[in-house]
């Protein structure tokens, strides 16, 4: 059963181990309370770009189309590919799959112990970096694709995107309305963090540095010299904010509208075994009257988001992508009660009201 704090884990999966010191002050929203964070939200629209329908008539947007860093809810567009992978009998979801071959995709660190807490609920034995301790151990392939959103592992959405290769994700994101995601490798950011002469000069096309990550994550998985070479780096890996900021504000991008299209695209039926994995960490906060919510988030520094939708017996359904920037790390710890408030919304009119105002 997912606890609390791991929904909180995969909703910032990624940034645990990076988060810049906050500045919370009492002049500043109560971002534990629902309330707290629509304040948070009309205090910071420049800030702020959301797209929600609630499937019964009424729809806001701000920003809708402004780019901004995406973070782990890039990892919806992994998952269609998988389901559609699945569909079409490309993949099997029994498949027994080595986890030395899920490990190899681990850098030891920058995901938050995400990967640590995957194996950990297999029960599979890891050391502290999160590598298991017998390689040749088997787990099922959908694991991975769940661990991916229920824990929001960096690892398992790496292995998956090596499976199926970028056109199949591209393909797959735009049958739902996402044209062409930013599917860089996710562990590459990460390694070329701890060793920058592997990373592009600042300011770099995003291609540039999608290739240059790509490459050093090959290497990664391939070479177990590097590996260990990585591995004695990691501590020299920056750790003051504005030096975190300048790296993470170009990780992947992409914009409410994105979002928001490929999980309505999910919350009508286009994918089903990706809709049953999403319906998974939310089960326990349905809304009275709905059949289910599905839900992924993340968060790196300075920057949180949300995709979901909820379902109702009869075919209806609200979806809503929420991307914030300059969040503080105490606010990205409330996440749960931003994720609160935009369930309400879909569910309640007058919620859905208070954010609207809250936009405007």
């Amino acid at each position: 059963m997912l606890t609390r704090r791991h929904l909180l884990a995969g909703a910032a999966a990624g940034s645990a181990a990076l988060l810049l010191p906050g500045t919370a002050s009492a002049a500043q929203p109560d971002t534990t309370t629902q309330q707290g964070w629509l304040d948070w939200i009309a205090a910071h629209r420049r800030d702020v770009s959301v797209l929600i329908d609630d499937g019964a008539g009424r729809r806001a947007a701000r920003d809708a189309d402004v780019r901004r860093v995406m973070a782990s809810s890039i990892k919806v567009v992994h998952l269609s590919a998988y389901a559609v992978a699945v569909a079409e009998g490309r993949l099997d979801p029994k498949e027994r799959i080595r986890v030395g071959d899920w490990d190899a995709h681990h850098p030891f660190v920058g995901d938050g112990r995400a990967h640590f807490q995957a194996l950990t609920q297999l029960g599979i034995p890891c050391d502290d970096y999160g590598i298991a301790k017998d390689p040749e151990q088997r787990v099922p392939l959908a694991r991975l694709a769940e661990a991916m959103i229920f824990y929001s592992d960096n690892a398992a959405t790496d292995y998956l995107r090596t499976r199926l290769g970028d056109p199949a994700l591209q393909r797959a994101a735009a049958r739902g309305g996402w044209i062409r995601p930013d599917t860089r490798s996710l562990g590459g950011e990460i390694l070329m963090l701890i060793l920058p002469e592997y990373a592009p000069p600042p300011g770099s096309p995003a291609a540039v540095r999608r290739a240059m990550g790509d490459a050093v994550a090959r290497r990664f998985v391939r070479d177990p010299a590097f590996r260990a070479e990585v591995f004695r780096r990691w501590p020299e890996m920056p750790s003051d904010p504005e030096t975190v900021w300048r790296w993470f504000k170009g990780h992947g991008q992409g914009s409410a509208s994105d979002l928001f299209a490929l999980h309505r695209s999910i919350a009508k039926g286009l994918y089903a075994p990706a809709r049953e994995i999403l319906a998974g960490p939310l089960a326990d906060r349905v809304p009275a009257g709905a059949s289910e919510v599905l839900f992924k988030a993340g968060s790196l520094p300075r920057s949180l988001t949300v995709g979901l939708s909820v379902r109702w017996p009869g075919g209806r359904s609200g979806t809503a992508a929420v991307l914030l920037t300059g969040v503080s790390d105490q606010d990205t710890a409330n996440a749960s009660a931003l994720i609160d408030a935009v369930i309400a919304a879909l569910a309640d009119p007058a919620r859905f009201a208070a954010l609207e105002r809250a936009l405007c």
